[in-house]
């Protein structure tokens, strides 16, 4: 036989209880003011680019893993040196960590020039890792800006090569090029610039 008719809709249930309220975490929320000013919550720091601090002139700034402000300051001075002579194999190949590979260059006079340095009352300075030294040259805008206000000290060349502490090879390092942007190796023995930080 044929389907009947469909019935009445029934009544609309009552509203069911209201659940328990979420839980709010706060985030980290960084902002970036008109002077450069970095912050992250009230603790991180309020160093900016360009700031001259600790015998040198800031010219990366990170927020770290700890929720603080960290970065890397260039020394207000430079020179000129060979990497190392004669070029023997020193395991200095880290392209992030500057420090480390400095500890490891021998009968260097790159490494020498700057583990000589005192300024701000620092003894901690080191030639720039390859990485170090591309922040650098990407930030030169900020550094020399700064240089360009300090009395006796010297601007970035936008025309140099600076060695980095990255070795690529026993008789090679890796230096950055300021006037092309660019990292590249030669020799050794080669004079370049170097820049502490």
């Amino acid at each position: 036989g044929a389907q009947g008719p469909m019935g009445l809709i029934g009544a609309t249930g009552p509203t069911g209880a209201t659940g328990p309220a979420g839980a709010y975490t706060a985030g980290t929320n960084i902002t970036i003011s008109a002077s450069n000013v970095i912050s992250a919550n009230s603790s991180a720091g309020t160093h900016y680019l360009g700031e001259e601090f600790g015998g040198g002139v800031i010219y990366h700034l990170y927020i770290g893993s700890d929720g603080l402000q960290h970065g890397l300051i260039v020394n207000k001075s430079e020179s000129t040196a060979v990497w190392q002579a004669p070029g023997t194999t020193t395991n200095a190949t880290r392209s992030w960590d500057g420090a480390h590979n400095t500890g490891l260059m021998t009968s260097s006079a790159a490494a020498t020039y700057v583990n000589a340095l005192t300024d701000g009352g620092n003894t901690d300075w080191y030639l720039p890792s390859i990485d170090e030294l591309s922040f650098l040259w990407q930030n030169r805008y900020f550094v020399n800006k700064a240089l360009n206000s300090i009395s006796g000290a010297t601007l970035l060349t936008n025309t140099a090569n600076y060695w980095s502490s990255t070795e690529y090879y026993t008789t090679n390092a890796y230096y950055f090029n300021f006037n092309g942007g660019y990292a590249a190796a030669l020799n050794k023995s080669s004079t370049y610039s170097v820049r502490a930080v």
